[in-house]
């Protein structure tokens, strides 16, 4: 007999033989794709033999930290967007979006497993990314072990109220970060009911973490989605792995399909500063949306004006990316 709450052994081989076939997946696409953020996505379609390729050019820009800023891990952000995927802004039983509740439980089971969500922390001074091979493996499995209804202990209460005042402001005033920006490039990328799904947990700084700017996050990944090519390669990855090994410059354009839209991110990343001090949300509104009384503070300083404003000027700078190839303004 099986003991109360454990798997029966057929069951338990079963979840085994997944959780390596998910490994040995996620270390063949990262060898062959180079990158954190397209090989997790390009791991989460390879079961289904999923054709999705617009899913892995969404995510060309990602790797490094969003745009190679050292900030969310791309064990972060594909996962996020496959979370929005399944549930787009559907609330809980809790009202707060369950993408929310899934974006923290997955956040919470992650920096149990690298200490940290950040790109910089996760690789530290490491000439080659190591870490990034424990993340690309694991990262379908803490995808399926994500309690994404809010029964677990990933959003304390406190944090919780102060985010559903926060997600009741920003519903009522018809406002979401990411899907503003994509709205305003509606001329140029078709904001279908995917795509806004997809980027659904792009809110309030990744999640109502406070992080980069979903504003920024959504321009880049509109970017990818118009510019991205595809990185398919195990050859060019041990290329640029030897140019890094030996202190080159292993995100030269030529050497990975996919370094061109990271080098674009990063100068996006350098012009988003430049316009609004920072590419992080809690720096560019002065707010931690865990905190209530700053919740209260950014609802009564109307500061959604400002998110509003910021989100067209991203959008607009991602236009005349897209509408110049890439060569920038």
């Amino acid at each position: 007999m099986t003991s109360p709450g454990k798997p029966a052994p057929a069951a338990s081989a079963l979840l085994q033989r997944t959780k390596w076939m998910y490994r040995r997946r996620g270390f063949s696409n990262l060898l062959k794709m180079g990158h954190c953020a397209p090989a997790v996505m390009q791991t989460f379609l390879d079961p289904g033999d999923g054709k999705e390729e617009w899913l892995v050019r969404m995510t060309a820009g990602l790797p490094g930290g969003i745009g190679n800023t050292g900030f969310e891990c791309g064990g972060i952000t594909s996962p996020l967007i496959r979370f929005g995927l399944e549930h787009g802004l559907r609330q809980g039983r809790d009202g707060l979006p369950l993408v929310i509740h899934a974006g923290h439980d997955y956040d919470r089971r992650f920096r149990q497993r690298h200490r940290s969500l950040l790109c910089k922390e996760i690789l530290g001074k490491r000439r080659v990314p190591l870490p990034c091979i424990k993340v690309a493996c694991l990262a379908p499995e803490l995808y399926r072990q994500t309690d994404c209804e809010g029964g677990g202990e990933a959003i304390s209460g406190a944090t919780r109220d102060a985010f559903l005042l926060l997600h009741a402001h920003l519903r009522a005033s018809d406002f979401h970060c990411a899907h503003a920006v994509l709205k305003h490039l509606q001329g140029t990328i078709p904001a279908s009911r995917e795509l806004l799904d997809g980027t659904s947990g792009f809110i309030g700084g990744t999640a109502f973490n406070g992080l980069t700017c979903s504003a920024f996050s959504a321009g880049l990944m509109a970017v990818g989605l118009k510019l991205g090519e595809i990185e398919g390669s195990y050859l060019r990855v041990m290329r640029m792995l030897a140019i890094m090994i030996a202190g080159g410059n292993a995100l030269a354009d030529h050497l990975n399909k996919f370094n061109r839209l990271v080098n674009i991110g990063n100068r996006m990343a350098k012009w988003f500063k430049g316009e609004f001090g920072s590419t992080l949300c809690r720096e560019v509104v002065q707010c931690d949306f865990s905190s209530m009384s700053d919740v209260q503070r950014y609802i009564e300083k109307g500061s959604i004006a400002t998110c509003r404003v910021i989100a067209e000027k991203a959008a607009r700078q991602a236009e005349r990316i897209i509408q110049q190839n890439g060569v920038w303004p």
